[in-house]
This record gives structure tokens, C-alpha cells and sequence, in this order.
């Protein structure tokens, strides 16, 4: 075999190995934009569920229901002092309140799980909404081998921002509390 030839060979091996290399980056690219681009997507939706979810105004929905058990008791009341004649219409209105306190413990249930799942999404110090959340690859080496980890960027409306746990911007209610006597 001639020099020549081994020569044009070693030049194809390197070329091949340049352009799979370049293909299973922009692979790798590609994967990367999509996960982003689909964190951002449901991002976008929690936070349209957590608008939604402010705008049923539980609370109203609580009181509401509250007052229903409230003149539910007082009708049963009222019908027990004629009990004979009204029977029938007080075992009505006992399993009516019996339901609305079933569904009244279901709000409240509800109203606590949207409230515990809300802390994830709102500043801990003063409620401003979440802006963006993001991560990011790290890379290192550890006892001679690569490892890969992710890193997480929060930010919310009110300047609070939050790197792997660490706060590297304060949030304004915080410094106000700082400044004063």
C-alpha cells in the first residue's frame, strides 16, 4: 500500500469522525432546546392553573358553604320542636347538611393542597409570582472521571433570585426590613 494511500485514508477517517461529531452535537443541541422549550411550556401552564386558581376565590366558596351548615342547623332546630309532623323533612335536611359538610371538608382540603403546591410558585418573603425557572448542565471531574450535574435558576417578580438554593438577589421586602430601626 502506498503512502499515498494511507495518507487520503487517515484524511477520510478524520473527516468522518468531524462530521459524526458535529451531528451527535446538534443532536444533543436539539434534545436541549426541546426540554427547555417544553420546561418553558409547563411552566406557562402552572402558572395559568395558579391564575386560575386565584380567580375561583376558594375562600368565597368556604364562607358560602359555612353559612349553609349555619341555616341548615337552625332549620333543624326549628323542625325539631315539631318533630312528629316533620320527621321526614328533618331526616332531609340532615343528610342535605351531612353533604354540605362533606363537600365544605373537600374545599378545605383542596384550598390547603393549592396552597402547599402555590409555595412553589410564589416568593417566600412577599407572594410576587414566579417569573422563570430554570436549569442549567454543569459539567466536572471527580477522581479522574467526568460527571455531569444541573443547576437551578429562579427568579420572581419582586427581584428575589435564587441559584442552587443560594439567594444572590434579596428580596425588596427583606432590605426594607433591613433598613429600618
Amino acid at each position: 500500500m502506498s503512502n499515498e494511500i494511507i495518507f487520503y485514508t487517515q484524511l477520510a477517517s478524520i473527516f468522518t469522525f468531524v462530521v459524526v461529531l458535529f451531528v451527535l452535537y446538534r443532536l444533543l443541541v436539539s434534545q436541549k432546546d426541546s426540554t427547555i422549550e417544553l420546561l418553558r411550556e409547563k411552566n406557562q401552564y402552572l402558572g395559568d392553573q395558579l391564575a386560575e386558581a386565584k380567580s375561583l376565590s376558594p375562600d368565597v366558596l368556604a364562607e358560602n358553604l359555612a353559612k349553609r351548615v349555619k341555616l341548615l342547623i337552625e332549620e333543624i332546630g326549628h323542625l325539631n320542636q315539631d318533630k312528629d309532623k316533620n320527621e321526614r323533612l328533618i331526616e332531609q335536611k340532615e343528610n342535605a347538611l351531612h353533604a354540605l359538610q362533606k363537600k365544605l371538608s373537600q374545599l378545605q382540603e383542596q384550598i390547603k393542597r393549592t396552597e402547599e403546591v402555590m409555595q412553589d410558585f410564589v416568593c417566600p418573603y412577599c407572594g410576587a409570582p414566579m417569573q422563570t425557572r430554570e436549569y442549567y448542565p454543569i459539567y466536572g471531574h471527580i477522581e479522574g472521571r467526568e460527571v455531569e450535574g444541573e443547576s437551578e435558576f429562579v427568579t420572581y417578580g419582586c427581584g428575589l433570585a435564587i441559584r442552587d438554593g443560594e439567594e444572590i438577589e434579596l428580596c425588596p421586602s427583606l432590605l426594607g426590613d433591613e433598613e429600618s430601626p
